[in-house]
């Protein structure tokens, strides 16, 4: 190895790696469970061996282009909703029910920004929203009966993580953050 890539990273230079590797993720490069991950390692890097093959991968810093327009609504009368594979979540998205069921898996979602907040609305019904392991959530709201959780483990997660606002507010029904 070269003696450049020896050289012990610092904090600044880990920055960097974090701010390229978010402006992928708006680019619509990277997934959010991806950016929680390379996130992640690139805060443990005690090299610039362990940087480079964080973002060798990416292009330089481009132009916008046009992207999938972001979902900002999810609503449900009476029925289920179900957000799967790679689609592009807006910074703030809201979910309404009535009755029924709702799902989102954020793991292979692009954020539209650095953060996301995902507004619950719900009359009768359970939500659940699924996030890579390396993304801090923030979870509150009020459910008159039932409850709210956030399941799995919170380690690892780097200061500047990716972060996922979760508010709830409801009758009756539960909502469930699970970590995967």
């Amino acid at each position: 190895m070269s003696d450049e890539l020896e050289k012990r990273a610092s904090d600044a230079e880990r920055e960097q790696v974090v701010v390229r590797l978010r402006d992928a993720s708006a680019e619509g490069r990277l997934t959010l469970e991806e950016l929680a991950d390379r996130t992640a390692l690139a805060y443990r890097a005690q090299s610039h061996a362990e940087l480079v093959p964080l973002t060798e991968d990416l292009p330089g810093p481009v132009a916008p282009v046009s992207r999938r327009k972001p979902v900002r609504w999810t609503v449900v009368v009476i029925g289920e909703a179900k957000r799967k594979g790679r689609w592009r979540i807006a910074g703030h998205t809201t979910v309404v029910m009535g009755i029924g069921d709702c799902e989102l898996d954020l793991r292979q979602a692009e954020l539209d920004g650095d953060d996301a907040t995902v507004t619950v609305v719900q009359v009768i019904g359970d939500t659940t929203i699924v996030v890579p392991q390396h993304v801090d959530v923030e979870l509150s709201g009020l459910l008159l009966i039932g409850g709210k959780s956030d399941e799995g483990s919170e380690a690892d997660i780097a200061p500047s993580a990716p972060r996922v606002r979760v508010r709830v507010f409801g009758l009756i029904g539960e909502l469930k953050v699970v970590r995967r």
